[in-house]
């Protein structure tokens, strides 16, 4: 399957077809486009996606997360709602204890774990030894220590390039948590993962639902649209669809929560 188109539009943007079905046909999501970054949705299998992408070296230079994050902090502080938003922000502390939990259960105590799109910061819970990918140099260099002083290390390279840098079944545990919704090249990423973790290795996958009740009440000003950086609009269907195809089990852990405004799902490899 052809995971992307590699001529580029310009010489930092590249067109690619669905990642799910491989399609290159697709009708442009007008009520949710954001010029000049054409949402669109497959004709094949109605995946949700963003045609046109900046390429790897756009997004390390122009759209880092440090960057993207800062920008869509400030969007939403300024959107109709962003008073309420930021009055109520205690309501996200028992998800954080929760993720934090969910984590640690999935990822183990023991082991070598990877996390993909590592931020400045070690999230992978304390007991194994912890790895990390991360595209932004910045943030590369600010998380390393934190991951030298338990024993591993931080890979400075988009994931595409950084998980080939570790041995085959090397894994126990890879941790995409706010990850998979910024890859231009997922099913690629997620064939990689395959290979480097050991068998009954688990991936913990955390990504915006663009199924949520959220986000059909909220429309465009929905807290999942960011333009570039978010390229993938994973439904549980579809991302399912794209774990199964490259060889893993998956299962849905959040799935009693219809107001969630995340997919939290647990793919293995059997």
């Amino acid at each position: 399957m052809n995971v992307i188109v590699r001529a580029a539009l310009t010489p930092n943007v590249v067109e690619r077809p669905c990642e799910i079905c491989g399609s290159p046909h697709s009708d442009i999501l007008t009520r949710d486009a954001a010029a000049p970054w054409p949402l669109v949705r497959c004709s094949q299998c109605s995946f949700v996606y963003l045609q046109k992408v900046p390429t790897y070296a756009a997004l390390a230079a122009d759209f880092p997360w440090e960057v993207t994050f800062t920008a869509e902090k400030q969007r939403r502080s300024k959107s109709r709602l962003g008073w309420l938003d930021a009055a109520t922000r205690w309501r996200t502390y028992p998800g954080h204890a929760l993720d934090r939990y969910r984590r640690r259960h999935v990822l183990g105590l023991t082991g070598n774990v990877l996390d993909v799109g590592c931020g400045g910061s070690c999230r992978v819970p304390a007991g194994p030894i912890p790895f990390g990918v991360e595209i932004s140099s910045a943030l590369a260099t600010q998380a390393a220590p934190a991951f030298a002083a338990r024993g591993g290390s931080v890979v400075h390279a988009s994931a595409v390039d950084g998980i080939d840098t570790f041995a085959d079944s090397f894994f126990s545990a890879i941790l995409m948590r706010s990850y998979l919704e910024h890859e231009i090249q997922p099913r690629l990423v997620l064939q990689k993962a395959f290979r480097k973790l050991a068998s009954g290795g688990k991936v913990f996958v955390r990504v915006p639902d663009y199924g949520s009740v959220n986000r059909r009440v909220a429309g465009k000003h929905w807290c999942g649209f960011r333009f570039p950086d978010h390229v993938n609009y994973f439904t549980g269907r579809s991302l399912r669809r794209l774990a199964e195809s490259t060889g893993f089990t998956y299962r849905r852990i959040n799935w009693l929560s219809p107001l969630d405004d995340n997919i939290i799902a647990i793919l293995t490899r059997p």
